[in-house]
């Protein structure tokens, strides 16, 4: 029997213990621990982010929009990690990976 565990849409993994839970749930039912809720932006804040980062990444404008401003100042002076670091901010927003100042996830649903 394989260790992987799967997973159906509707559910995610408990950040404490790693067991599948319904996504639905706030408190784990394998080990109790309250579930943090991951909050989703809309698709206008997604492209927006995503068109900052495709014309003005390397300045950290994208950064400078959701509210990160610390490492949007350190792009603008690197300007954007000499480019990766503009690719992988971009990869980030197209995979529905980025998150703003608050940690809500930037998707595009």
């Amino acid at each position: 029997m394989s260790n992987f565990m799967q997973k159906a849409e509707d559910e995610m993994f408990c950040q404490s213990c790693g067991g599948v839970i319904k996504k639905e749930a706030e408190i784990c039912p394998k080990c109790g621990v309250r579930i943090k809720v991951q909050n989703t932006v809309t698709l206008s804040k997604w492209s927006t982010v995503l068109i900052l980062s495709i014309f003005l990444g390397a300045f950290g404008a994208d950064r400078f929009y959701v509210g990160k401003t610390g490492t949007g100042i350190l792009k603008l002076i690197t300007l954007g990690g000499c480019g990766i670091w503009s690719i992988i901010d971009m990869i980030l927003i197209i995979a529905g990976k980025f998150k703003d100042k608050e940690g809500n996830v930037i998707r595009n649903e």
